[in-house]
């Protein structure tokens, strides 16, 4: 038996085994360089049986060897993978489960019977080039698959890099992973190949499916401030991957959004716990989350226009009062990123070197000494109660705010909003829940009265505007003003749940 400690990366470049080779030679790194075809055939049985074990178990060909494997529960933290696998060499295509360990299997596993039951469920075909390459007295095997995953007529497209941990330490696999991340437009594979088999062989590939992504960290009071805090990090991670992978399996700006939302975040977060994280590592971690957060920029402005454009928007029959008003927007719709340079950025240097370093640090977590112990609850109820008073100083404690003072405040308001998602699992949830609410109500409403400043931007730019256009505008935002005043006036009125 070993344990795989493993990252993975789908890759969009084509020339890969000559970029990595030419990557090695350039760092003068020691590697030796082989390639091969790899056919596996992975089995279940129809009820899933060995899924629900979270076991994958596959025959593998390569040459004139035959070999079977199972890789039993593990876990898989921002890429990184870490299942115990057990291997046997056999001579049939069917493999035999008497051959591994007996005590592998879960106490209620019949193994006479899941051997019975076994099917042939999916396969995967791949040239696989691989490099041993040593990294500063560790031997990492890095190893590139092209191919093909296919199940029940339908296929899927193998391209990816994994560097897997031979001997030595783990810090060399980041080592090579960075210099991947710089060479390559690349993204953490969070999906193995065997669970794109499985989504494929349930005719799933809706790979493109819609993953629910909720920023409530799972925390309860018995924890460490500083253990609280990774698992905080660890969340936020996951959820930027999934919000990245949905947006390159579909770039739509809902998707993108959930990106940019991903990003806040775990910037709240590390502002949040800036006194337990060292100086130099903070300020590393704040550089790439503003370069990645810069990068789109762009991104509110376009879901605004796009608010403005779509021919099933709320506002599109009234900007029809004005042809050259439509055409502007539609123009500047026009000059934000396509798809292709989204996705292109989504998999840069920028986006997968923080991802990279917030993993090596969930795993390797370095933490400051405190002056004083706090219990969690304190340290939760003192960030909350700083945000709702930070919002409270901005709007003066007034009860009536214009629509600047409304804007001004919406960026506080989205950082409180977060700090609620890092802390609401250590409190009741009825009371949270409708706290939240409140609060949700002004910022939706805030959102809608962004999208009519840019639109009274655009009119103020044009010479001879519509005046029924701009009289519905004007009528328009101050009938949501009073929308947002009614739901600002019962937010500070709902006692907060962590007092």
């Amino acid at each position: 038996m070993s344990t795989e400690i493993e990252l993975k990366y789908l890759v969009s470049d084509d020339n890969v085994v000559s970029q990595f080779t030419q990557l090695l030679n350039q760092h003068q790194l020691t590697f030796i360089q082989a390639s091969r075809q790899l056919s596996n055939t992975y089995f279940d049985t129809n009820e899933r049986t060995l899924r629900e074990f979270d076991f994958g178990l596959r025959v593998r060909k390569a040459d004139d060897y035959t070999e079977q494997t199972i890789k039993t529960a593990g876990i898989v933290v921002g890429g990184l993978h870490q299942r115990p696998e057990y291997n046997v060499a056999i001579e049939q295509n069917i493999p035999d489960l008497a051959l591994f360990p007996s005590d592998i299997w879960p106490i209620a596993a019949n193994v006479t019977e899941l051997q019975n039951q076994l099917v042939a469920i999916f396969t995967t075909n791949f040239h696989r080039t691989s490099w041993r390459v040593e990294v500063s007295g560790s031997i990492i095997e890095v190893a590139y698959d092209r191919g093909e995953i296919s199940a029940q007529g339908q296929i899927l497209p193998i391209n990816e890099l994994e560097l897997e941990l031979v001997s030595g330490e783990r810090d060399a696999i980041f080592v090579l992973a960075e210099l991947l991340c710089q060479s390559f437009q690349l993204t953490p594979g969070r999906l193995s190949k065997a669970a794109r088999g499985y989504m494929l062989w349930q005719e799933k590939a809706a790979l493109k499916s819609e993953e629910t992504i909720s920023f409530q960290v799972p925390l309860n009071p018995e924890l460490s401030v500083e253990k609280a805090m990774v698992i905080g990090l660890e969340h936020g991670l996951n959820c930027l991957q999934k919000a990245i992978a949905q947006s390159l399996a579909a770039t739509e700006l809902a998707h993108v959004k959930q990106v940019f939302e991903a990003l806040s975040f775990i910037q709240q977060g590390l502002h949040l716990h800036q006194n337990l994280i060292e100086s130099a590592k903070f300020e590393q971690f704040d550089t790439l989350l503003k370069h990645a957060i810069d990068s789109l920029s762009w991104l509110e402005t376009a879901i605004h226009i796009n608010d403005l454009t779509l021919k099933s928007g709320n506002y599109r029959k009234k900007l029809e009062y004005s042809n050259q008003l439509v055409s502007t927007l539609k123009i500047e719709r026009s000059q934000f990123p396509s798809e292709e340079a989204i996705q292109q950025e989504l998999m840069s240097a920028t986006f997968n070197l923080l991802q990279l370093h917030l993993l090596k640090y969930v795993l390797e977590p370095v933490v400051k000494p405190v002056d004083k112990t706090r219990s969690l609850s304190e340290h939760a109820k003192t960030k909350l109660s700083t945000n709702l008073t930070a919002i409270k100083d901005v709007c003066g404690n007034k009860l009536q705010l214009s629509a600047q003072e409304y804007l001004v405040i919406q960026k506080h308001l989205f950082s409180s909003l977060h700090t609620g998602s890092w802390f609401g699992a250590l409190y009741e949830q009825g009371s949270r829940t409708e706290y939240r609410r409140t609060w949700l109500d002004v910022f939706n409403g805030i959102e809608e009265l962004a999208t009519l400043n840019l639109l009274q931007q655009q009119l103020n730019g044009i010479e001879q505007s519509s005046q029924k256009l701009n009289r519905w505008l004007n009528t328009k935002v101050d009938n949501l003003l009073q929308v947002i005043n009614q739901s600002y006036q019962a937010a500070v009125k709902v006692e907060p749940y962590w007092l």
